[in-house]
C-alpha cells in the first residue's frame, strides 16, 4: 500500500467526535479528519453511545466523516467486525472505555495498520505504573500491539515510554489549530490579562500569583478569567471580570480583546514536558502576546523572549504588562502567530500522519 498515492479507508474509534464537553480530543480528532478529507481519505468514527441516556452534542452531524456508535464492547465486535478487517488504518484513541479488550479485538481482526492515539500520555504512564490499570488505558500486554503510536506529548516522556515498553514505532502527533478559527483581529482591548481555563487544583497556586496577585497590585487595571468551577469567588479581585461559561464561538473575541493572555499548563502536562496544548496554540495564533511558565521542549514550538513570555511571579507579570514597550509585545505576538501558521496547523499534523504511515509501510 503506497500511502499518499491513493485515497485511505481509515477507522477511529475514539471518545466522541459529536460532543466536545470534557472531552478536548474531539476537536483534534474533528481538525484532523477534516484535513485528510481533504486530501481524498474517508474516515468513519466509532463512538460509544451509552444506552437510554441523552448525551450532549454539540455537532449533530460530522461535516468530515461517517459516525457509527455501539452501546456496549459487545455491540462493538458484533457489528462492526467487518470494518475493521476491511480498513486500511483502524487508529484508537486514548480515553475510552474498555481500552484492553478494544485493542486486542484490534490487533485480533485488522488486516491494515494500527494506530494508537494518546492525548494524555501522564495518564498512560500512571496507569502501567499503578497495581491496577485503569479501564481507558492500556496494559504493557497490549500498549505493544500498534504498529504506530502517536502522541500528543513528545520528547524524553514518549522516548522512556517506547523504550521501557518496546513500542515498535512512537512518534509526536502534537495539538494543532484551524487556522481559520483562531486569528486576529482590531478588536478593542478591554483587559490587561485574561486567562481561558476550567478550575484545576493543581494549578491554583500558580493562576493566583500570575493573575490574582496582579489584578490586586494594579486595581485600576482590568482583568480577566473565563471557565467553570472556581469555588470561593467572594474575595476575588474587584477588577477581575468572570466569565463562567464562555463559547467557542467567543474566544477568538475574548482572545483579542486582551493584551496579553495568560497560558498554565496543567501540572502533569508542564512535568511530562514538549505539550503544547492547544489554549497556547489558539492564542499565539491569534496574535495575543503569550505569558506562561517555563516547561522542558517549550522552545521547540515557541521560542522564550522572542515568541513568548515565561514569568514565574506576580513581579515578573507586571514587568511583562508595565515595563515593556507595547511596540514590542505586539511584535513578539505577531513572530509567535507566524510560527504557529507555519508549524502547527492541521494541516502539518494531517502530512506529519501520512509521512508516519509511509514510515512503518516502507
Amino acid at each position: 500500500m503506497k500511502f499518499g498515492s491513493q485515497p485511505l479507508d481509515l477507522v477511529i474509534i475514539g471518545r466522541s467526535i459529536l460532543s466536545s464537553v470534557d472531552n478536548p480530543s474531539a476537536g483534534l480528532y474533528r481538525g484532523l479528519i477534516n484535513e485528510l478529507a481533504q486530501h481524498g481519505h474517508r474516515t468513519i468514527f466509532l463512538e460509544y453511545a451509552e444506552p437510554n441516556i441523552v448525551q450532549f452534542r454539540d455537532m449533530l452531524r460530522s461535516p468530515y466523516c461517517e459516525v457509527w456508535t455501539y452501546a456496549s464492547l459487545s455491540h462493538l465486535k458484533d457489528q462492526y467486525t467487518l470494518l475493521i478487517r476491511s480498513a486500511d488504518i483502524v487508529m484508537m484513541g486514548s480515553g475510552v472505555q474498555d481500552a484492553e479488550d478494544i485493542a486486542v479485538w484490534i490487533s485480533e481482526e485488522s488486516r491494515g495498520k494500527s494506530i494508537y492515539y494518546d492525548t494524555d500520555l501522564s495518564r498512560t504512564v500512571a496507569s502501567l505504573s499503578a497495581a491496577q490499570k485503569m479501564g481507558d488505558c492500556l496494559s504493557c500486554r497490549t500498549i505493544v500491539n500498534f504498529n504506530l503510536y502517536l502522541s500528543t506529548t513528545g520528547g524524553p516522556a514518549l522516548d522512556k515510554l517506547a523504550r521501557e515498553n518496546g513500542l515498535k514505532c512512537a512518534r509526536p502527533l502534537y495539538e494543532s489549530i484551524d487556522p481559520f478559527d483562531f486569528y486576529r483581529t482590531d478588536a478593542t482591548k478591554t483587559y490587561e490579562l485574561g486567562f481561558i481555563g476550567n478550575y484545576k487544583e493543581d494549578r491554583k497556586e500558580t493562576l493566583g500569583a500570575l493573575l490574582f496577585e496582579p489584578a490586586e497590585y494594579t486595581p485600576a487595571r482590568n482583568f480577566a478569567l473565563a471557565g467553570s468551577g472556581y469555588p470561593e469567588r467572594s474575595h476575588w479581585p474587584s477588577n477581575l471580570t468572570y466569565l463562567e461559561h464562555l463559547p467557542a464561538s467567543n474566544l477568538v473575541d475574548f482572545y483579542n480583546r486582551q493584551l496579553c493572555t495568560l497560558v498554565i499548563s496543567r501540572a502533569d502536562r508542564q512535568e511530562m514536558g514538549y505539550t503544547p496544548t492547544r489554549r497556547l496554540l489558539a492564542a499565539a495564533a491569534c496574535g495575543v502576546p503569550v505569558l506562561t511558565r517555563h516547561w522542558e521542549g517549550l522552545s521547540s514550538f515557541l521560542e522564550p523572549d522572542r515568541e513568548i513570555y515565561t514569568v514565574e511571579d506576580r513581579q515578573s507579570v507586571l514587568d511583562v504588562l508595565y515595563g515593556t514597550d507595547e511596540g514590542r509585545r505586539r511584535k513578539m505576538g505577531t513572530k509567535a502567530r507566524e510560527r504557529i501558521l507555519g508549524e502547527h496547523t492541521i494541516a502539518h499534523r494531517a502530512q506529519e500522519l501520512l509521512a508516519y504511515l509511509a514510515e512503518i509501510t516502507d
